[in-house]
């Protein structure tokens, strides 16, 4: 059996400094290194060599110093290391990079590809599902245990989902997007290194994967970057520090009140935006939102990409259609119309898999190949970035994947805003192609004020026969904590992380959590050692939340985890450490151990919170 592994040499994001006067990225010095989900995707691979002519080989696509990474690869157990290296692939955007590994790949013809979920610098998830279409076969994202069928012709895995997990199973040739909890993080020794440093790795051009080099680079990418944003840091960065944890509580209590005071008067965007002009016959320029439902009831998140489509639709004149995969529920139907949809277009996927699954992706492909229309909007959830990775890739379109807002510019170009590095870039995105597609970070948009008397038509998507390898659930888990689900939308959060000191100290944190309305939520740390579920993680492979309070307890203050709270209104932070970088994203800090200091605060603030609570 051969498995190949897709790695990418990245800059380590946390070194990268920014200099905001000049506004430039400072990569001089910094250092590289595999990209963490990639890594654990290889560990996983060499764990699943049993026979002796398995093989692992690994795939890279970079610049010649690229090399070093593999030669790591090498020392953990690959036994092949394959560089795609051409300075024709610079400015290769997602597709154009997933073009130039397929083609690799096609050569190589293994069973089982695996990737990382997502690269630390650019963090889109398209590159696998992308890989997936070009190669025409299926794959899964988000998977957490990988483990191969006892006829080894196929594999079981867990896909993570933002309400717990699915149990998928698939067929050789496959894709598997790989995440926390696939391997533990293994780092090779000297005596492997200097066994590694013996080993060739290969090394391929442009000219030797296709006689055809404009679909490779810039010329070959569908999306390119406008300009980069710097986001220089707006946060206080005050540090208390007074003579007792009860003086420190009712300082920054009396700070915190002010503060949202401050916030309140700048803010000049109300819970529910404006209600736009609806233009329910005009097609041309259509934008088309892709609806996801829970329990029976519409996302937060789709009522927040119907109003930012109807705020657009302000500009191109023309109507609102949401896309409603599963079941034509009339109760559905009718609040997708209040918030915006003048046509809902349904698509029942119950008969052929999951909404991500091969056949959904090509039915939906072909609906908006055949409609053309101005822009499709996908969620970032797991879902939303599969389905929208897959079906970019069959019609050969730009996609922008987490972006946090959209604008129209002066000459109508969809304007696509995503963070990178971290979150310290903004990167407005434009697209070649149309449609334009994009997934949207859920909790930070707007949903219209909801018109409960708007209808809207109705018409069925078809899904044609499909005879190709797919994917098959096998089971659907629900882990949600209640408090998880309202999470993006939660007024007040508490964060936790590994400074607590160990999970028996949970349900405390809960009680005084619950004292004050505040929402749970933790890091990928926190979250890997088994002391909160993953629908609860916030940050890059996360949730990203915007709460007026957010306050961090026991948190280092990671990128990772900083970039999924950029938009909180005003964050508190306890850490005993006080080199901590959660005190730069920051606007009030305490230096102590949470156990003494947090059960002043939360008395302190309860008071200055209840009347956000109850907002």
């Amino acid at each position: 059996m051969k498995i190949a592994v897709c790695v990418k040499y990245v800059p380590v994001v946390s070194r990268i400094q920014f200099d905001y006067e000049k506004k430039t990225i400072i990569r001089d010095g910094v250092p590289s290194e595999i990209n963490p989900f990639d890594l654990l995707g290889l560990v996983r691979a060499v764990e699943m060599k049993t026979n002796p002519d398995d093989q692992v080989v690994v795939i890279s696509m970079g610049p010649p110093n690229a090399k070093e990474g593999l030669t790591q690869c090498l020392a953990l157990g690959a036994d092949r290391a394959v560089l795609i290296t051409d300075r024709a692939l610079a400015g290769s955007d997602t597709l154009a990079t997933a073009r130039a590994l397929a083609l690799a790949l096609e050569r190589e013809n293994p069973e089982l590809i695996i990737c990382g979920r997502n690269s630390a610098d650019a963090e889109t998830g398209q590159v696998g599902p992308e890989i997936a279409e070009l190669m025409n076969i299926p794959h899964v994202g988000q998977v957490r245990k990988l483990d191969l069928d006892e006829d080894r012709t196929s594999f079981l895995a867990e896909r993570v989902t933002d309400e717990g997990f699915q149990v998928i199973r698939c067929s050789f040739p496959a894709l598997a997007c790989v995440t926390e909890g696939i391997a533990t993080e293994t780092y090779p020794s000297k005596e492997e290194l200097d066994r590694a440093q013996e080993m060739l790795v290969e090394e391929l051009t442009c000219a030797q994967l296709s006689s055809d080099p404009s679909q490779f680079g810039a010329e070959g990418s569908p999306t390119y970057v406008q300009d980069i944003r710097l986001v220089e840091p707006d946060r206080l960065g005050i540090i208390i520090e007074a003579d007792s944890p009860e003086a420190s509580a009712a300082q920054i209590a009396e700070l915190l009140k002010g503060r949202l005071l401050e916030l309140a008067a700048n803010d000049l965007s109300p819970n529910a935006a404006s209600v736009s002009g609806r233009y329910p016959d005009s097609r041309d320029q259509s934008i088309w939102v892709v609806a996801e439902t829970f329990q029976g009831g519409l996302r937060r998140v789709t009522s927040e990409m119907l109003g930012k489509a109807r705020e657009l639709t302000a500009t191109t004149k023309s109507e609102v259609a949401a896309v409603l995969l599963g079941e034509a529920q009339e109760v559905l139907i009718n609040e997708l119309a209040a918030q915006g949809a003048d046509r809902v277009l349904t698509l029942d996927n119950s008969s052929v898999g999951p909404v991500y699954c091969v056949a959904v992706a090509h039915a939906l492909a072909e609906a908006i190949k055949t409609a053309q229309p101005y822009a499709v909007l996908f969620a970032s959830t797991a879902d939303g970035r599969d389905l929208a990775s897959r079906i970019a890739a069959r019609l050969s379109l730009g996609l922008t994947g987490d972006a946090i807002d959209l604008e129209i510019d002066d000459e109508g170009r969809l304007v696509q805003l995503k963070p990178a590095l971290g979150g310290n870039v903004l990167a407005p995105i434009l697209s070649k192609t149309l449609p334009n597609l994009v997934t949207l970070r859920p909790g930070l948009l707007t949903p219209q004020a909801p018109e409960p008397s708007s209808k809207a038509t109705v018409e069925a998507l078809a899904i044609p026969a499909f005879d190709g390898s797919d994917i098959q659930l096998v089971e659907a888990h629900l882990e949600e904590d209640p408090a998880g689900i309202a999470l993006s939308q939660a007024p007040v959060v508490l964060g936790v992380g590994m400074g607590i000191g160990g999970p028996e100290n949970l349900p405390r944190i809960y009680e005084m959590a619950g004292s004050i309305g505040a929402s749970i939520a933790t890091t990928r740390n926190a979250v890997h050692s088994g002391w909160l579920a993953h629908q609860i993680q916030v940050g890059i492979s996360g949730r990203t939340i915007a709460p007026k309070v957010y306050l961090s307890v026991g948190i280092r203050g990671a990128f990772n985890h900083t970039v999924g709270i950029q938009k909180a209104g005003v964050i508190i932070a306890i850490n005993k450490n006080r080199r901590a970088a959660i005190f730069k994203a920051a606007d009030y800090g305490i230096i102590g151990d949470w156990d003494e200091y947090l059960p002043s605060l939360v008395e302190a603030l309860r008071p200055v919170l209840s009347d956000i609570t109850l907002t």
